[in-house]
């Protein structure tokens, strides 16, 4: 039995008012086997439940938990079950293995060209599969580009109107969840951009042809990719990837949910009986709600005050028996389709992006690095040049983040 829930203020009108959603049949969900490719070449392996009203709907991705050297810390039945219940009450949800764990061992031989995948042991012999137990702690935190191959999936299915990715929601769990949190923090740092060609003459004095030079400029006025992020909870968040500190953790919390005109909201699913975790999670929900707390009044209310595009921020939080990470999911389910995402999704965007496969395929994009200014932006310098992050013709995905300018050593 849980002791104590201590409920966003939000989720409190729910009751007052009696609002029940149910979650329909899971005979009635459907979701299919799915794979896509990674900037370096990974075939992805995953299951995609397509929502039948993507506009009013979030669009979800889920991220288990792994631990190094010992793979997932489920088996993704799990997952699966939350998965069919998410879409059952109207969402798209996109689940996958990360590189190296479950399905999500094939790669082609471009993978071996890619300094980063060049230390792992089939190198030498460019194998044709890959596997967790090969992967030093320090190549971990490159599994957050198999999140940025899952978005580019989903932008697809949002152009053939399966999905809105303007509405994104993710959960993770563990370590899939700190990852998950780099992920969202580096997209508020990309941004659309344009291509400007330049023409340049080759040779002494013209002798050659003139050639074209491809430059990218970010676009004027235009939202970075992270505005397309609604909320993210995450079960039992990890301070570290394979063992690794991941310090700027609290830094990319504070900016994913800084002040916007459409507010990030984040929940943080913990169970009390697991101090360690459970206090951890606390100190990242008060960088996201620096006036969030725990203590109670006589009367038994807390005493925590929201500013108004806060008050879907807080925490569900248990007393049950030492349960971690996904485990967390049957626990926790009720409140997360019932008593959340039925609230945030009313903060949505029901105005779909509509561009044509073709347009993916040619957006380009950058990423600018630094502190972000007050209205949650990217420094983008007066040349509006930065490192590029998609580039025109890339049919796959982002590619590569430079995860040490996001502070990851």
């Amino acid at each position: 039995m849980r002791a104590t829930t201590l409920r966003i203020c939000s989720l409190m009108m729910v009751f007052a008012f009696g609002i029940v959603l149910a979650i329909p049949s899971r005979a009635k969900a459907e979701g299919s086997d799915v794979n896509f490719k990674t900037y370096d070449g990974v075939i992805i392996s995953g299951k995609y439940f397509p929502s039948m009203k993507p506009k009013e709907s979030a669009t979800i991705i889920l991220l288990h938990n792994f631990t190094y050297r010992k793979g997932r810390d489920d088996q993704g039945e799990q997952w699966e079950k939350f998965a069919t219940d998410l879409q059952a009450a109207g969402h798209s949800v996109l689940m996958f293995d990360f590189r190296g764990h479950g399905k999500s061992v094939n790669v082609d031989q471009k993978f071996w060209d890619h300094p980063i995948n060049k230390s792992l042991p089939g190198a030498t012999k460019k194998l044709s599969k890959i596997g967790y137990t090969e992967f030093p702690a320090s190549y971990y935190p490159n599994l957050v580009n198999d999140i940025a191959a899952a978005k580019s999936f989903l932008d697809v299915r949002n152009d053939d109107g399966e999905a809105n990715t303007r509405n994104l929601v993710v959960i993770g769990a563990g370590e899939g969840a700190t990852l998950g949190a780099l992920w969202m923090a580096s997209e508020w740092r990309r941004v659309p951009s344009e291509v400007i060609k330049l023409a340049s003459p080759v040779g002494i004095i013209n002798t050659r042809p003139m050639q074209e030079k491809m430059l990218l400029k970010a676009t004027p006025a235009t939202d970075p990719e992270g505005a397309s992020q609604l909320a993210a909870i995450w079960m039992s968040i990890s301070p570290t990837v394979a063992g690794k500190s991941m310090s700027q953790l609290p830094s990319w919390i504070k900016d994913i949910t800084m002040a916007r005109t459409r507010r990030v909201q984040m929940v943080f699913v913990t169970n009390k009986e697991d101090k360690t975790s459970d206090d951890f999670s606390l100190k990242l929900l008060k960088v996201a709600l620096p006036t969030f707390s725990r203590e109670k009044k006589d009367d038994g209310k807390t005493k925590t005050t929201r500013k108004d595009d806060q008050k879907l921020t807080g925490e569900f939080s248990y007393l049950t028996q030492k349960l971690t990470g996904s485990q967390l999911i049957e626990r926790s389910k009720e409140d997360i389709i019932k008593n959340y995402l039925s609230l945030v999704t009313k903060k949505g965007d029901s105005n779909m992006r509509t561009h044509s496969k073709t347009a993916f395929d040619e957006s380009v994009s950058q990423w600018f690095f630094g502190p972000l200014d007050k209205l949650g932006n990217p420094p983008v310098p007066p040349t509006g040049i930065g490192l590029p992050a998609k580039l025109p013709n890339d049919k796959t995905n982002v590619q590569i983040l430079p995860t040490g300018k996001m502070g990851v050593n």
